[in-house]
Formats: structure tokens, C-alpha cells, sequence
């Protein structure tokens, strides 16, 4: 389990130097029905983007940590659990230029916890939950205002219009054992929709618990392509190579991707309805195939295309999430140089579907809403066979969610590979027709 901390009142897109803007904040639990019942104290750090004062140089960026002014007690705010929120104005230090761009990271403090001495407890325990940090979006600085007086005419500065953002980021640290694939301390960045009534496009707590385990080197899945690549190595060797049973091309899924540069290291097109009569090109080689089904923000199909850029991951969810789902996928372009990773519509309402199973099916908190069981247990049976590798990460919310797995069991062998609280992952396996 765990909690994020979340902007009630998000970040302005633009901010004027020295001039206050108020945040408001809170802790709570993925779906927002329970607020954090401790109190604590949040850091709150702005992180500067300056462009090169070298001339001739090349456009990076110098990344600066800096404090914001208006803050009470140094960098922390505190949290207070009897009325579940914290507000604080916010002034961004005159030391910043309008040319920088910054963004507000407000994260655990970790002071309060931390002891100077050996082998003595610190006065305030740990959470007994993580905490997710939570990062606004880029804010626009502009200059401060001109001093006026009766006798000096000074041009006026347009006043910024304080439009808050939707959207904030999670960033999800990358474990060392990836140092191979990407850079030393990279992130995967993820931005969810902050608002209430929008749980399409919020991270869940099963789908990060998913990423963190399936990143580890030795997690069910790196085990899992670890033995097929040695047994595929073995079949190139004998001559005998597997009939392809899937390929993106085959799996009825609406294509979103907005150019080609996005489009997935494969010669085939994902098939679209509005052009079913196009034929797909013939793939060349073996193309290994995962689907995440009601993938929301995409975090767990990222992580995967990353971890695994020998799979061609393709995540998929109903349109009202696509277009943040794509932007993160776009966000995180540099992790991805194989261009493994795809963004598609589908629907599990959709009937009478004719494709071919794929090697491996993704699936995080899918099962809270016992209405969707029988559509949803259709659309695995559609996409898998007896060599499918079906892992679903599940937490437990209520009863009625039972119902899924009384009914998987019939189709289905069910073994818990991780669990972490009321957290658990299954890998699925279709059982002999």
C-alpha cells in the first residue's frame, strides 16, 4: 500500500519571481477515500532548469535545487492529519532569471526520522507506508514587477493569468541492476491527471507495486526471458524455429501513435477498424509480443518496454486515457532507443475478435469493478494460449472482486509470485483445452 501526496491546489503554468501563489496539498491513498492519519513534515524543493550561459553552447540545461521563500519553518511544511490538508504561499527566490524554468518537488522530509547517534531510535518512527513524492509541472517564470511611482512612468507588466495545472509527475527511480540499459540514477517519469473523478488517468497502487518488483533482476519476469533466450538461442542453433503466433500487427487494436518516429522497431502497422483491408507486412524473425490491458497512466507497460527492449509492448486502454498515456511514453523516449513501446484503444467490450495470442499479458488493478469480470475474462481468453505468460497485479479492495478469480480458476492456473501487504502478483497460465 501506499500514499501519494497530492496538489489540491496545483502549480500556476506561470509564475512571476517574488510573487506569491498559494499550495495546497494532501496526502492520501491512490483512489483518494483515505487521507494519511499521521502527522509529518513534507520538503518542499524547487528544482531549476537554467539554460547555458556559455556562448555557443549547447542547449543542456543546468539543474539547480533551490528553497522557495514563504516557507514557515526552512524547506517544510507541515502536514496535519485532523484536517487531512496544508496550504503555504509560495514565492519563487529573485536569484531565479525569467529565462529559467522550475518545477516544485514536495517529498517526505527526512530529518525528523534521521539519528546522529548509534544505536538510538529516532524521536518520530517511519511511515509504515511509502510516501510517493509528488513533482508539478514545468512553471514558466516571468520578471517581477517594475517599482511605480507618480512621478516615473514605468511600461506596464502584463499580470500572469493564474491558470493551474492538471497534471503532476511521479518519478520512479530506476534500480541499479539496470545501469547496462540506462544512465546511473535515471527515472522513469510519469505524469497522472490530479483531479478527482478522473481515475482512468491516475496511477494505482497495484501498478506500481508491479514496476518496482518487475524491474528487479530478479523478479518472476527476468527469470522468465532469461530462460527464453537461452532456450531461443538453442533453437536458432538446431534449425528449428518456432511458428510465430503473434505479431502487433494481428491484434485488433486502434493505432494512436502520432508519427512514425513512435511507432514500434517492428515493419508491421498495428491493424486499425477505420482500415481493415490494409495487409500487414511480413514481419522478419521472431517478434515477441506483450499487451497490457487497462494500462491508465501506462506505468507498468514503460516499465516493462524498458527493462525488456527485446519485447514489443503495446499498452492499451479505453480513449479517455490515450492521450496522457501517449504523452508518457513520449516523456520517456530516451529510456526507450528501441522504440519498443505503443499506445493503442481497445475496448473489451468488443466482440467476435479474431487474433493471435501474444507471449505476454499485463495486467494492474483491473478486477476492482466486478461489473467489467465477464468482458474482461473474454478478453484474456481472446489474447492468450497454453504458452501465454499472464502476469496481474491485484489489490484487495472488496469482496465482490472474488467473483474474477472464481471464474479464472475454471480457464486459468493461478500462482502468487510477490506479494507486499494486501498487494499480490499472479502469473497465469491457460490450463489444457
Amino acid at each position: 500500500m501506499y500514499y501519494y501526496i497530492r496538489l489540491l491546489k496545483n502549480t500556476p503554468l506561470e509564475a512571476v519571481i517574488q510573487e506569491p501563489f498559494k499550495l495546497v496539498f494532501s496526502i492520501t491513498t491512490d483512489l483518494t477515500e483515505r487521507a494519511y492519519d499521521k502527522s509529518c513534515k513534507l520538503r518542499c524543493q524547487a528544482v531549476v532548469k537554467s539554460p547555458s550561459a556559455v556562448p555557443g553552447a549547447a542547449t543542456t540545461n543546468t539543474v539547480r535545487t533551490l528553497i522557495p521563500q514563504g516557507l514557515s519553518q526552512g524547506y517544510s511544511l507541515d502536514y496535519d492529519p485532523k484536517t487531512g490538508y496544508c496550504s503555504a504561499d509560495i514565492r519563487l527566490a529573485p536569484c531565479m532569471t525569467s529565462y529559467d524554468e522550475c518545477q516544485l518537488l514536495l517529498s517526505l522530509d527526512p530529518a525528523p526520522f534521521a539519528t546522529n547517534r548509534p544505536g538510538t531510535k529516532a524521536l518520530v518512527e517511519l511511515p509504515e507506508y511509502d510516501i510517493v513524492p509528488a513533482w508539478s509541472l514545468p512553471i514558466r517564470l516571468k520578471p517581477a514587477h517594475l517599482p511605480t511611482s507618480k512621478k516615473t512612468k514605468h511600461p506596464k507588466v502584463k499580470k500572469y493569468a493564474d491558470t493551474r495545472q492538471d497534471l503532476v509527475e511521479r518519478h520512479f527511480r530506476l534500480p541499479p541492476n539496470l545501469a547496462g540499459i540506462t544512465e546511473q540514477g535515471q527515472s522513469l517519469l510519469i505524469r497522472e491527471d490530479s483531479r478527482e473523478g478522473f481515475m482512468a488517468r491516475h496511477i494505482w497502487d497495484s501498478g506500481v507495486f508491479m514496476t518496482k518488483y518487475l524491474m528487479l533482476s530478479d523478479s518472476w519476469l527476468s527469470k522468465y526471458m532469461r530462460g527464453s533466450q537461452k532456450q531461443n538461442a538453442k533453437d536458432n542453433l538446431s534449425g528449428s524455429e518456432e511458428k510465430l503466433g503473434s505479431s502487433m500487427s494481428t491484434l485488433s487494436v486502434s493505432d494512436t501513435s502520432p508519427s512514425p518516429s513512435a511507432s514500434l522497431s517492428t515493419t508491421a502497422a498495428l491493424s486499425s477498424p477505420a482500415n481493415p483491408s490494409k495487409a500487414p507486412e511480413p514481419n522478419k524473425g521472431r517478434e515477441r509480443v506483450c499487451l497490457e490491458l487497462g494500462a491508465g497512466t501506462g506505468l507498468v507497460g514503460i516499465a516493462v518496454a524498458v527493462v525488456f527492449p527485446e519485447l514489443s509492448v503495446l499498452s492499451t486502454d479505453l480513449d479517455e486515457a490515450i492521450a496522457l498515456m501517449q504523452e508518457n511514453v513520449d516523456a520517456n523516449r530516451q529510456l526507450l532507443p528501441n522504440n519498443n513501446m505503443k499506445v493503442g484503444v481497445l475496448d473489451w467490450a468488443e466482440k467476435d475478435r479474431k487474433v493471435d495470442p501474444v507471449e505476454i499479458l499485463l495486467l494492474a488493478d483491473v478486477v476492482y469493478n466486478d461489473l467489467s469480470h465477464e468482458i474482461l475474462l473474454q478478453t484474456i481468453l481472446d489474447y492468450s494460449d497454453e504458452k501465454t505468460k499472464i502476469l496481474l497485479g491485484y489489490k484487495f479492495r472488496h469482496e465482490a472482486e472474488q467473483k474474477f478469480f472464481d471464474r479464472a480458476s475454471k480457464y486459468f492456473a493461478m500462482e502468487v509470485v510477490h506479494q507486499q501487504d494486501t498487494m499480490q502478483l499472479f502469473v497465469m497460465t491457460r490450463k489444457p483445452s
